[in-house]
């Protein structure tokens, strides 16, 4: 039997209070620099926290950049490094997620520099905010496309070890992983929600489809060559500048952690969500992060052979030396792409919103046509198309 009537009508009011009570709290965050609400709120929890998660992809990010954080600190540079980027982005996140519990809007950044700010520099630090977060993220974009397009042919030299790959065709594979993200975002956009929470799915699950077998089946090198060898393979003056110089291989891996804030407006219960997000986000990837670190490090019997790798990517050959298969080697290492391009998809998704925010309040050129938005004939009665 279920509850009484009684209860479960006090459970639909109680539960209409919390979404009317949300809806206010929206309205008032948006409110507060003087936007109204245009985009349709389609993100819960989970699903936002699945879009942080796959944006950020922490041990994706450290595999892709793994030769960097190596060459230039070595195993234990490689450890720590990434150990104090992972505390310093969630330190510097802290305070952002304070300020996105204030104004969730799409702009983030440059609409809480412009409240902020003293007045007579604030529009000019807001204009140079707003212009590097945009040019940051179609940047970001980029680079996960490119990243994607030559890890895939990468996997074809790994099977194909007589095979050359022209730069021509990895444009082609950039431009189609382009078109894949766009035709996600545009065509299927009432599915994104769904979407990224299917690959917070394979995001977790890839991460231990290759870990197990890779600590499992590999031979392991010692703790002491982990955690206390350090290197300056390239030739900086002191081990301490080639420690800081590595870390820019581990920072890539916390990139995009501000994906949510740009999805604010779209977000049910935004000033309590993102925070929330944002940070269980940096949490989880930088464990899961960490773990491969230490993973990769320790099956890492041949350095030379892995740095060397035809592939472009150490970690290729890192799996097919644990794991003696070409078969499992490729299964493993497609993974990554994989969820690469899954990240090109947020990427394009954080980064149309905040050059549609930035446009909105007329920072971009041609922003009578950027910060037009298509709604629903039955949305369309009750909002502008744009907001100056």
């Amino acid at each position: 039997m279920g509850p009484p009537i009684e209860l479960r009508d006090r459970n639909l009011d109680s539960k209409a209070a919390n979404s009317s009570q949300s809806q206010v709290n929206d309205e008032q965050g948006l409110g507060r620099v003087g936007k109204k609400q245009i985009l349709k709120r389609r993100f819960g929890f989970l699903s936002i926290l699945g879009f942080s998660c796959t944006v950020l992809a922490s041990w994706e990010g450290i595999l892709s950049t793994f030769t960097v954080p190596f060459e230039d600190g070595g195993p234990a540079g490689t450890v720590y490094s990434f150990l104090v980027v992972w505390l310093g982005t969630f330190s510097t996140f802290l305070t952002l997620s304070e300020l996105v519990s204030m104004a969730p809007t799409s702009g983030g950044q440059y609409h809480w520099v412009s409240m902020m700010s003293p007045r007579w520099c604030q529009k000019y630090l807001s204009f140079l905010t707003g212009w590097l977060i945009v040019i940051g993220w179609l940047g970001a974009f980029a680079s996960t496309c490119y990243l994607s397009a030559s890890q895939i042919l990468g996997l074809v030299v790994l099977n194909h070890s007589s095979y050359t790959p022209e730069p021509w065709q990895t444009m082609l594979l950039f431009w189609a992983i382009v078109a894949f993200a766009v035709f996600v975002n545009v065509i299927t956009s009432t599915l994104l929600p769904k979407f990224e929470g299917l690959v917070l799915i394979l995001h977790v699950f890839g991460f231990f489809g290759i870990i197990i077998p890779l600590v499992y089946l590999g031979d392991h090198n010692s703790a002491s060559e982990v955690f206390g060898q350090f290197a300056n393979d390239g030739g900086f003056q002191t081990q301490g500048l080639a420690f800081m110089v590595g870390m820019i291989g581990n920072m890539f891996a916390f990139t995009g952690v501000d994906a949510a804030v740009h999805m604010s407006e779209e977000i049910y219960d935004a000033e309590r969500v993102v925070p929330q997000s944002i940070l269980t986000s940096v949490l989880i990837n930088g464990a899961l992060g960490f773990g491969m670190i230490l993973s990769t490090l320790f099956t890492m019997t041949d350095a030379t052979a892995a740095l060397a790798s035809p592939t472009g990517y150490p970690y290729m050959q890192i799996f097919c030396s644990a794991t003696k298969s070409l078969g499992g080697c490729t299964v493993m290492s497609a993974i990554v792409p994989i969820l690469v391009t899954a990240t090109a998809v947020g990427s394009l998704a954080s980064s149309s919103r905040m050059a549609w925010s930035f446009a909105r309040d007329r920072g971009l050129p041609g922003w009578q046509v950027l910060s037009r938005v298509c709604l629903p004939s039955s949305q369309a009665q009750n909002n502008p198309l744009t907001q100056p």
